[in-house]
């Protein structure tokens, strides 16, 4: 078991800062209110659980605000899974982190993975200035879509993809 923070809904500040997890997962549930702020700074997670951060059933709410910046992340089949979630004019920034996998048994291995996240309303998703070492990058599944001035943003980024698979892969993908 790792840290499991769970939001009531109400406007919250949460603050990871220099800190270490070798077991478990990182783990946001629940709903986090107006203008709150989440920040995981200067932190080494590392797990052999299948996600090292997840955010699950999680309700961001309007001009929600989080930063994953400069750390080392590590997890069994993904580093950072966002699962459900809207971005709903406030922003998710990843920056300078390492984000990487220790398994390539499925081939959907991958360092950062977003299965249904709603941008919009001037909302951003930025990943910036990360390394990230997995089969796939960045995964995007289907349910995933930026509309109403949302922006998608993959910047500056340095990936080390794996070439063992027989189908070709590009570093960033997407599932329809």
């Amino acid at each position: 078991m790792g840290l499991s923070i769970r939001g009531s809904g109400a406007r919250v500040h949460v603050n990871v800062t220099s800190s270490m997890l070798d077991a478990g997962a990182l783990e946001f549930r629940g709903g986090f209110g107006a203008s709150s702020q989440i920040l995981v700074v200067g932190s080494t997670l590392v797990t052999m659980s299948s996600y090292a951060i997840f955010f699950v059933k999680c309700t961001l709410g309007v001009n929600l605000t989080l930063l994953l910046l400069d750390n080392y992340i590590e997890g069994k089949s993904c580093a950072v899974y966002f699962f459900t979630g809207v971005v709903d004019g406030g922003g998710i920034i990843v920056k300078g982190n390492t984000l990487s996998t220790t398994e390539e048994d499925d081939g959907v291995e991958s360092a950062a993975r977003v299965y249904a996240v709603d941008v919009r309303n001037g909302g951003y998703f930025d990943v910036e200035n990360n390394k990230m070492s997995a089969v796939s990058a960045i995964y995007l599944y289907g349910g995933t879509t930026v509309s109403s001035a949302g922006l998608l943003r993959v910047a500056d980024c340095t990936f080390v993809c794996s070439t063992d698979f027989l189908i070709p892969r590009w570093c960033i993908w997407t599932a329809l």
